[in-house]
């Protein structure tokens, strides 16, 4: 595992590889254009964002991946829901750089190899089952948080990969942190409290867009899962709120966009 908070320079002349990723900032296609980017750069295969809290929890996760995408979207569930992201090799520096005063901002690299992964289960979940070989981590800390950028191969990646992505670190970071504000300035303002306590952070999620009277095909583009995997989140929802409906679910939901105006988008899902 190496660490440096002090990246090189990118070889090379402009970053016109991240034109595309730039342009989609903000909407639910960014990560799958900075995907295509990264593979026709250093051939990932996988990428994953997660914004850290100073609490140490994650406020914010996505991911895209050109392996199987329901097991993409099962490993980013037990990342998140299931809670294995406090048991990242990463996760004690994580919430060190959360805990350090405000206005002393830090850039880490890091490429853990899975052979040095020592929890077990960790390591067979999020690394094998997926097919993963290697890792890059990319750590921006901010005064608002801790942006965690991750790139995923296939197959081993070489240090000429390693030195490229310390040279492009900068930028990747930034696109990751203007991204998650643009997420963050347009999402609902309800409050999590607001919601039944028994919620996962990924069904708050789909339960905030179910609200707003977007369709369970909405609400896959925006989080990146597939319908059905939406459906599933919404089962769960109506049972954790103790309701049989939709029509009884925008009733009873947290008040933010008026109900009746919800239930009127949403009479399709």
């Amino acid at each position: 595992m190496e660490e440096t908070s002090t990246p090189l320079a990118a070889a090379g002349g402009a970053d016109q590889w991240a034109a595309s990723a730039v342009m989609d900032l903000g909407g639910p296609m960014f990560h799958a254009a900075l995907l295509l980017a990264l593979r026709e750069t250093v051939a990932a295969d996988h990428v994953a964002h997660v914004f850290y809290g100073h609490d140490g929890s994650v406020q914010y996760s996505s991911a895209a991946s050109l392996l199987n995408q329901s097991l993409i979207e099962w490993t980013t569930n037990v990342y998140v829901d299931d809670q294995f992201y406090r048991r990242d090799p990463n996760y004690a520096l994580l919430r060190d750089l959360a805990c350090r005063p405000e206005g002393q901002p830090d850039l880490i690299i890091q490429t853990p190899a899975p052979a040095h992964i020592m929890d077990a289960e960790y390591r067979r979940l999020l690394f094998e089952r997926p097919g993963f070989a290697s890792k890059i981590s990319l750590i921006g800390a901010r005064s608002e948080g801790i942006s965690y950028l991750n790139l995923y191969f296939s197959r081993t990646h070489s240090a000429d990969v390693t030195d490229l992505m310390r040279g492009r670190a900068p930028l990747l970071i930034a696109l990751a942190r203007r991204h998650h504000q643009l997420c963050r300035r347009d999402a609902a303002p309800t409050p999590v409290a607001a919601w039944p306590a028994g919620l996962s952070w990924r069904e708050i999620q789909v339960a905030n867009l179910l609200r707003q009277g977007h369709t369970a095909k909405e609400v896959g583009r925006a989080l990146g899962l597939s319908p059905t995997t939406v459906v599933t989140y919404k089962n769960r929802i109506f049972k954790k709120s103790k309701v049989a409906s939709l029509k009884e679910f925008l009733v009873k939901a947290p008040s933010g966009e008026p109900a009746a105006q919800a239930a009127g988008l949403a009479g399709n899902a």
